[in-house]
C-alpha cells in the first residue's frame, strides 16, 4: 500500500473509521485485489501514523462487514468476492454461473457405482419416501469453480438403473443436466434443501482454499423428477466466505 494520506486527529472525527474508508477505497478502486494480503498491524500503524490499538480495530470493522478476512497466525486478507447461490425449484449449477458472466467449471473428483447399502447417507436417505429401493446408485462428487473461485464440493447420489450411466457421461465432461436428459430425465425439481454449517474438514479447506476458521454451509438436497420419484440426493459444501445462501418465495 502506497501513496497514503496520514489520518486527521481533530475533534468528532474517528481515527479508526477513517482507516476503515480508506482501505474500502482502495479496494472499490482495484488497487487491493480479493486475496491479497495486507501488511502486517505494525506496518499499518506506522503507515497510518496511528497506534496498532486503532489499526486493529479498523481491522475487525472491516472483517465484520465482510470486506477482509483475518486468519490467525496468517494476516488480513481482502474478501474474495461473494456470490449468490438462489435455492430455487429447478437447482442448476450451470444456470448459476452464468449470471455472474464469468467461466464456470465443474471438475469431476470422483465417479463410481456404489451398492445403496453402502452408502453412509443411507439413514438420512432412508427419511425420504421418494426414493426406490434401487441396489446400486451412481455417485459423483465434483468441485465447481466461478472463475478462478472454488465455490463448491457437491456429492451426487443418483438412483435409477437408466442413471448409473451417468458415472460414464460425467467422466466425459457432460453436464448433469444434459446427462439426464442423455437418460430419459427431461426436468427435475428440488423437493427438498436442509441447510446446516460447521467448521471444514482438511480435504474442504484444501479443495475450497479456505482457512480453518472459515465455516461451510452444508446444503441436503432431495431433487425428484416430474413424476415425483427421487432421483438424485446430494450433499453440497459452500464455503461462507465466498457464496450466500439466498431463498426468495415467489
Amino acid at each position: 500500500m502506497t501513496d497514503i494520506t496520514k489520518v486527521t486527529h481533530a475533534p468528532g472525527i474517528t481515527v479508526w473509521k477513517q482507516i476503515v474508508d480508506d482501505i474500502q477505497q482502495r479496494m472499490d478502486r482495484g488497487e487491493l485485489q480479493p486475496g491479497e494480503k495486507l501488511p502486517s498491524e505494525g506496518a499499518l500503524a506506522s503507515t497510518y501514523g496511528v497506534n496498532r490499538h486503532t489499526i486493529r480495530r479498523a481491522l475487525q470493522e472491516l472483517a465484520a462487514i465482510g470486506r477482509l478476512h483475518i486468519a490467525h497466525g496468517r494476516g488480513s486478507f481482502v474478501a474474495s468476492t461473494v456470490f449468490d447461490y438462489q435455492l430455487e425449484e429447478r437447482p442448476r449449477f450451470s444456470e448459476w454461473i452464468k449470471k455472474y458472466n464469468r467461466p464456470g467449471s465443474s471438475e469431476v473428483l470422483e465417479a463410481a457405482i456404489i451398492p445403496l447399502q453402502d452408502l453412509p447417507e443411507l439413514p438420512r436417505i432412508l427419511r425420504y419416501e421418494v426414493f426406490p429401493d434401487y441396489p446400486n446408485v451412481a455417485m459423483v462428487e465434483t468441485l465447481g469453480k466461478l472463475g478462478e473461485h472454488p465455490v463448491s464440493i457437491a456429492r451426487h447420489l443418483f438412483f435409477g438403473e437408466r442413471l448409473l450411466a451417468l458415472v460414464d457421461d460425467l467422466q466425459q465432461g457432460l453436464g448433469i443436466t444434459v446427462s439426464l436428459k442423455k437418460r430419459g430425465v427431461s426436468d427435475y425439481t428440488r423437493l427438498k434443501s436442509s441447510v446446516s454449517a460447521e467448521l471444514p474438514q482438511a480435504r474442504e479447506r484444501r479443495l475450497l482454499a479456505i482457512d480453518k476458521s472459515d465455516p461451510v454451509f452444508i446444503c441436503e438436497n432431495v431433487n425428484i423428477d416430474p413424476e415425483g420419484v427421487g432421483i438424485e440426493f446430494s450433499t453440497v459444501i459452500y464455503p461462507t466466505s465466498r457464496v450466500r445462501l439466498v431463498y426468495e418465495p415467489g
